[in-house]
């Protein structure tokens, strides 16, 4: 039996979906303004859904980024089994569906370390009018200090504290297309 990591800082999303890539961009933010110590690992876990599934089962400690079905802007932390009754973990993009199911199967196996997750709720105005694109709108791109000051919250709580090395970025600045896919270059 291995030993498991001790943290993974996991953002989900599709940013090609606006807002639903909130996630993936606050993990962007997250290894671009700061150094993090060695035993946290900050992954961009896209949509990816069940193919996250043995990364996940690695680490103790997982504190998942999301965006949800919600109040647009407003910014959640909670646990497995606690999802407030406002938000809609529904299918909000192609990944959304998957991340409740995954999580509720990785516990029924015992594979479930503890989970954090850290979610803004966003409008999946995209469906609706048919617009897609990697840029976050206003309320959204105006929120995201809050949910990386959320996130650093948690990441504190686990006794972490990262190294400011870009003082002048903040998590408003978005992210083009090219600078998250060149990330995995």
């Amino acid at each position: 039996m291995t030993t498991a990591r001790p943290l993974l800082v996991l953002g989900v999303g599709n940013v090609y979906y606006g807002d639903e890539g909130a996630g993936v961009h606050l993990v962007h933010y997250l290894r671009t303004k700061y150094a993090f110590p060695p035993h946290v690992e900050i992954v961009d876990g896209g949509t990816l859904g069940w193919q996250l599934l043995n990364l996940i089962s690695e680490y103790e400690h997982v504190v998942l980024i999301d965006a949800v079905a919600a109040p647009p802007g407003k910014v959640y932390r909670f646990g497995k089994g606690q999802v407030p009754d406002e938000i809609g973990y529904g299918k909000l993009s192609s990944h959304e569906w998957e991340v409740p199911d995954l999580l509720t199967a990785m516990d029924l196996y015992g594979d479930l370390p503890d989970v954090t997750i850290v979610a803004i709720g966003v409008d999946p105005l995209e469906f609706t009018t048919g617009e897609v694109g990697v840029v976050l709108s206003p309320t959204i791109r105006e929120r995201m200090e809050a949910l990386a000051t959320a996130t650093l919250r948690e990441l504190e709580r686990l006794g972490v504290e990262p190294t400011v090395v870009r003082p002048e970025m903040t998590a408003s600045q978005p992210f083009t297309a090219e600078e998250i896919v060149l990330a995995h270059a």
